[in-house]
């Protein structure tokens, strides 16, 4: 029904809290975007989460949304934005677990007060807890990437899958670890 419509119409008929418009709309951008992303992100998982998540946005705000130039436009510097987040916050992320896994080099980096070392023993624990509730797969790739030190291609040699499968599990892993770990940022 929509599909002879331009996007700027579908916004309109959007912003008039019309449901097959947003339809059409994430149907005629959204394969698009997670390429997009995907020659950025190299994994299929992440990048359909951030246009899922870009998407979600634009429908919860879809009363109030303003587009000052195409629909194109907005979408695609929404969904760079939201790629550039993901990547910092799982630089920031991953780096900030890795050093808690490396306690002990870590805690001689810093001085080595009795508050610093409750600190992370605590962070510790609550690691060992986190990676403790990961299913199994993700827990085995988690403890041979970032505890054992492997490689992905290691880790796929070693458990017998895919490097996709491997990336996958340690991006699932370290997303569970963000939100777990979320008191320690």
């Amino acid at each position: 029904m929509y599909k002879s419509y331009t996007d700027e119409e579908l916004v309109q008929l959007l912003k008039q809290g019309r449901d097959k418009a947003f339809d059409e709309l994430y149907f005629r951008y959204r394969d698009l975007l997670v390429r997009f992303v995907y020659a950025r992100m190299k994994s299929i998982p992440i990048s359909e989460e951030i246009v899922q998540e870009v998407f979600t946005t634009i429908w919860e705000r879809r009363t109030t949304i303003l587009i000052q130039k195409s629909f194109m436009a907005y979408i695609y510097t929404s969904v760079r934005y939201k790629t550039l987040d993901y990547i910092k916050s799982y630089s920031v992320t991953d780096q900030y677990i890795q050093e808690v896994l490396e306690k002990n080099t870590v805690i001689q980096t810093f001085s080595n007060t009795i508050e610093d070392s409750i600190y992370y023993e605590e962070l510790q624990n609550a690691v060992d807890k986190a990676a403790a509730l990961l299913p199994k797969k993700s827990k085995e790739v988690f403890i041979l990437s970032r505890i054992k030190q492997y490689s992905n291609k290691e880790i796929a040699d070693e458990l017998n899958v895919s490097l996709e499968t491997v990336k996958y599990h340690i991006t699932y892993a370290l997303k569970f670890m963000r939100t777990y770990l979320g008191e320690f940022n």
